[in-house]
């Protein structure tokens, strides 16, 4: 049997995006599951009083012009300053929510893309329904929606997580795309 490995994200994260683009390996590699369950990273500092990483300057700077394309460049994906952030991914987050656990990879993948790799607003409606899709932007706006991504969000509090992306695996955390890597060697070792 697999080890299984739960995947606390929001696209809205640039860290999320150069986690999730490395989780397909991570599994070749372990032969590990990835499950993959969207958070709303509002939602969770909001709980635990956590501010997102841009409230000082400096480090907003680095960020943007030299964390993040350094490490797009590294791990071989296209990025690109959304248009606007951060933006409301409230829709699309419910949207993953609602989907079946084995549709999310494929999806998130593609909105990751959008968002990071071409800088379009995934906030504005008709950016999100072409994304999504008539059926599955629908999803967002039911209630069982909303309440798959709530319990997402509040399970990944209970376990521990403070921010996206959070890797959980034998109730040990691995928060950010950086360790990775320490997760791969800690699967591989057990």
């Amino acid at each position: 049997m697999s080890e299984k490995i739960d995947f606390y994200y929001d696209i809205v994260s640039p860290y999320s995006y150069l986690a999730a683009v490395q989780l397909a390996e991570l599994e070749k590699k372990t032969g590990a599951e990835v499950t993959w369950r969207p958070i709303f990273l509002g939602g969770l500092f909001k709980e635990i009083g956590n501010k997102a990483p841009l409230s000082l300057e400096s480090k907003k700077r680095y960020m943007f012009s030299e964390d993040l394309p350094r490490l797009a460049r590294y791990y071989q994906v296209p990025y690109t300053f959304p248009e606007v952030f951060p933006t409301n991914t409230l829709k699309v987050q419910r949207a993953l929510a609602a989907l079946p656990a084995t549709e999310r990879p494929a999806l998130s993948l593609q909105l990751f893309d959008l968002y990071w790799g071409q800088g379009q607003d995934l906030g504005q409606p008709e950016v999100a329904l072409e994304a999504l899709g008539t059926k599955i932007a629908g999803l967002a706006d039911e209630e069982v929606a909303k309440t798959a991504l709530k319990d997402f969000t509040a399970e990944a509090i209970s376990r521990g997580a403070f921010g996206a992306p959070t890797l959980i695996w034998k109730d040990k955390i691995y928060f950010g795309s950086d360790r990775i890597h320490l997760l791969e060697a800690d699967l591989l070792s057990s």
